[in-house]
């Protein structure tokens, strides 16, 4: 299994079970494109790891058994209209909170450091890819996932989807201050795990690459219907999921799209903050 394979499942399956809901090509952009994806999925089939979720324009596949769409349960239909819809252009009128990113994906390069987290590690070596996970932890309502590959490359996932970062200045602050966190605790680490010798392989966070993540808005007001999914794709072939979300006892209406920065997280930002969002 080479390691886009596994970094391909590694990803279905944090969606499925994570994100609760199926997949689709635009999930995979980052890292494959359209045609290397949908070989993949038919070989998935075949082995019968994946099945179709449910197909309205755009094809959503699921892990075998865990059915999310219009298929799979009577309380959570999936379907794709134009973006010129009226249903679509009512619901993207509506009163809506600050822009906000969430689900974001990180990753950089460290000389060296998976020689040195290997050596009388403490932490688990996934069995195919070797790649070391570091246990998740909880940083400013946000869950931090960590892997080191054998690549020399770390990867970073903030997952909160149910507090996502707003692009306002407390947003921002908060968002750095996360990623400033899990900086110093991976430095601290790799002292740890190198006897307390400093070397220079943790970038500063400023420096690290999005490679993805959910930009969108929540409406203000709360929604007490039934879940749903619908995705929008424009013109320019960009895809908007609309679905409502949970966050403790009341549910909102959440319109998001999934972006690829490739940038580093200053660019990234100070890109966002000048661009207007439309879907």
């Amino acid at each position: 299994m080479s390691s886009l394979d596994d970094a391909m499942q590694e990803r279905m399956a944090y969606i499925v079970f994570h994100e609760n809901r199926p997949f689709s090509y635009s999930d995979f952009l980052d890292i494959m494109k359209h045609k290397t994806f949908r070989n993949k999925i038919l070989e998935l089939k075949k082995k019968e790891i994946v099945e179709l979720d449910y197909n309205s324009g755009i094809a959503f596949y699921t892990l075998k058994g865990y059915r999310h769409g219009k298929a799979g349960t009577r309380h959570h239909t999936g379907v794709t209209i134009s973006h010129k819809d009226p249903v679509y252009q009512m619901i993207k009128n509506l009163p809506m909170d600050k822009q906000s990113i969430h689900d974001i994906r990180l990753k950089f390069e460290a000389p060296n450091i998976y020689e040195t987290f290997s050596v009388n590690t403490p932490f688990d070596k996934d069995d195919i890819n070797k790649d070391i996970r570091l246990p998740y932890w909880n940083t400013n309502n946000a869950i931090m996932q960590v892997r080191i590959h054998k690549t020399n490359t770390v990867s970073v996932i903030v997952a909160c989807a149910r507090e996502p970062f707003p692009l306002d200045y407390n947003g921002i602050i908060r968002f750095f201050t996360t990623l400033a966190t899990t900086e110093g605790l991976l430095i601290g680490l790799t002292l740890k795990v190198n006897h307390d010798k400093f070397n220079h392989s943790i970038q500063h966070y400023g420096n690290w690459i999005i490679t993805m993540w959910h930009f969108g808005r929540d409406a203000l007001a709360t929604y007490k219907g039934k879940k749903y999914e619908i995705t929008v794709e424009n013109a320019q072939h960009m895809i908007t999921r609309i679905c409502p979300k949970d966050f403790g006892k009341c549910r909102k209406i959440r319109l998001e799209r999934q972006e690829y920065p490739k940038k580093t997280v200053f660019d990234a930002i100070d890109e966002k903050l000048n661009y207007n969002f439309q879907t």
